[in-house]
């Protein structure tokens, strides 16, 4: 009996040790298992990655400083009083010509001279606006002056054209046309002329009667000679006719 117990503690012994050896031996694989220190500075896989500073020194900008002043965008509807409005096209202010008066207090000798002389043409003769300044080129002022005293005298060209018509039909004849042509040809523009002819309104069958006298005084034509004469003067082929037969053809 004895036997059998000492048997027993026996085996009882050895499984306590196997027991004890097994939990040694995890603890030692559990040991094993943690890095340390040692093991975990030498191995480059496992190893941390090396904590880098992140210390922000403060940088220093005055050598290479930036204004940082940003220029303010003005506000469209709030913008400065001071700054200059520009006026709208409705309110713009309108261009006035300077009047004869006015620009007679400001003008020199040479111009006051040109316009009086302008202003004596006129009293004896009709002038367009170019033969005018024509005439004043030729009596020696500059094209300055000449131009300055004929816009400030006070004239109506379209009266200037009929006084024009009016000389002309006192020292020969004329067919409407050919009046206008030669008024055109003065300078006139062909409202200035066609509004000169059509006032003076002479009888163009009685200025057909008196070129045809005035070519007889010159020259001998045939019946139809003539009347192809005055056709070619700007008369209509019934005036023409009724001058040629008022001379006797």
């Amino acid at each position: 009996m004895w036997t059998w117990l000492l048997v027993g503690f026996v085996i009882l012994g050895a499984v306590s040790n196997t027991g004890t050896d097994e939990k040694n031996s995890t603890a030692s694989k559990k040991e094993s298992a943690i890095p340390t220190e040692s093991s975990t500075a030498g191995s480059p896989k496992d190893a941390a990655p090396d904590t880098v500073s992140v210390t922000t020194e403060p940088v220093t900008t005055t050598s290479s400083k930036v204004s940082t002043t940003i220029p303010k965008t003005p506000s469209t509807s709030k913008a400065p009083s001071n700054n200059p409005v520009a006026p709208s096209a409705s309110k713009a202010p309108a261009t006035v010509a300077p009047s004869p008066t006015t620009a007679r207090t400001t003008e020199t000798v040479s111009q006051k001279n040109a316009r009086r002389s302008a202003e004596s043409y006129l009293r004896y003769t009709a002038f367009s606006r170019s033969g005018l300044i024509d005439q004043l080129l030729f009596e020696g002022f500059s094209q300055a002056d000449a131009e300055y005293a004929v816009n400030v005298v006070s004239v109506d060209w379209n009266e200037q054209s009929f006084k024009s018509a009016q000389s002309y039909l006192r020292y020969s004849a004329f067919s409407r046309s050919g009046l206008i042509d030669q008024l055109l040809f003065e300078g006139f523009s062909q409202d200035q002329a066609t509004y000169g002819v059509d006032r003076a309104n002479p009888d163009w069958n009685e200025q057909a009667f008196k070129s045809a006298q005035s070519y007889l005084r010159y020259s001998s034509f045939s019946r139809s000679g003539l009347i192809g004469q005055l056709l070619y003067e700007g008369f209509s082929q019934a005036q023409a006719e009724y001058g040629v037969n008022m001379v006797g053809l």
